[in-house]
């Protein structure tokens, strides 16, 4: 699984980084065939959104959310 990570208005730390893919984990749990992900994090002001793009084969799966906590956004 190939993961891509972007900071709008943020910098990606490892720790950020690490709670991401730990978090993904679940998500190769039920699905076999993750081909890759795509998450973009950003923060304005006092609202901060995660989307993310799941690609499996034959399908896409995209979602986001937007919360005041970057790590309450992330588990959404």
């Amino acid at each position: 699984m190939n993961l891509h990570l972007t900071g709008q208005h943020l910098v990606i730390t490892p720790a950020i980084r690490d709670y991401v893919t730990a978090k993904l984990e679940r998500v190769t749990r039920h699905f076999d065939h993750v081909i890759d992900v795509s998450m973009v994090l950003s923060v304005d002001k006092l609202r901060q959104k995660i989307e993310a793009t799941v690609h499996l084969r034959g399908k896409d799966i995209h979602c986001e959310c937007v919360d005041a906590d970057m790590c309450a956004a992330i588990d959404g």
